[in-house]
């Protein structure tokens, strides 16, 4: 089943990341395990945000793939 996986990053969490350079290739790894069929980065409300379209075979995997993100 395709699903739409709407994510807010926190502001000092991220900004602490992009600041010393991990931001890049911890956004990478998740998105490699995730496999998403599409990944949008984006404002909202003020907050740095995603949209990612998943496809996700069993919806008993759905805690596997949105840990990574918290």
């Amino acid at each position: 089943m395709r699903m739409l996986l709407n994510l807010r990053f926190p502001h000092q969490p991220f900004n602490a990341a992009v600041k010393d350079g991990t931001a890049g290739s911890k956004l990478n790894r998740i998105l490699e395990a995730t496999k998403p069929e599409a990944a949008y980065f984006t404002e909202q409300n003020g907050q740095r945000g995603s949209v990612l379209i998943v496809d996700l075979p069993d919806a008993s995997k759905l805690p596997a793939l949105v840990e990574p993100w918290i």
